[in-house]
């Protein structure tokens, strides 16, 4: 039986968390540089390390807010091709999303990479259809301005539906349809 560790990510890991996320996505090196200089920190960041291995990561960025309310961002999950259908992401994203509400988050959503992914979030995550893509509504840091110029326009292969979900005891209906800009696609 394999030992599967959830921890957050430490400097040490930038090199490996490179490595995979350019494995997973394809995304040049001077892109996935700027997401760590830009965003990254040790605390956004969840890894899943399989028998001592780097097996999936999930990051939760933090600092949007939508109409009063704090928002995370759920981005760049990824799970090598060997260690997939184990239930890694699902794990990485619970706990990803039920560390941000315990850090005071009201709202944790994510821009899913392809409609056929939207499913995943709702029946692994809880989460449904509930921002806009693009447009105005949500409020971001600066840092998330300049790192959306440099990931380029939104990608007609994403979906036009953010995912979302509320922390318990909070109804998110008064965002519903409100635009979020900065996803990273």
């Amino acid at each position: 039986m394999s030992e599967i560790r959830l921890r957050y990510s430490a400097e040490s890991d930038i090199l490996p968390l490179t490595q995979l996320w350019q494995e997973v996505f394809g995304d040049p090196g001077e892109l996935v540089g700027a997401y760590f200089r830009l965003l990254w920190r040790p605390e956004y960041c969840l890894v899943a390390e399989v028998d001592g291995g780097l097996a999936a990561m999930g990051h939760c960025l933090r600092g949007p807010r939508a109409a009063g309310l704090d928002c995370a961002y759920i981005y760049a999950m990824a799970t090598r091709a060997g260690f997939r259908g184990r239930g890694l992401a699902a794990a990485i994203g619970r706990r990803l999303i039920g560390d941000a509400f315990g850090a005071g988050a009201d709202v944790a959503a994510t821009l899913p990479a392809d409609e056929g992914l939207c499913g995943w979030y709702q029946r692994r995550l809880g989460m449904s259809p509930l921002f806009r893509r693009g447009g105005a509504g949500v409020e971001f840091p600066a840092a998330w301005y300049e790192f959306a110029r440099l990931c380029g326009g939104h990608s007609e292969h994403s979906p036009a539906r953010l995912y979302a979900l509320a922390r318990p005891g909070l109804s998110a209906a008064g965002l519903d349809g409100l635009g979020w800009e900065c996803t990273f696609d």
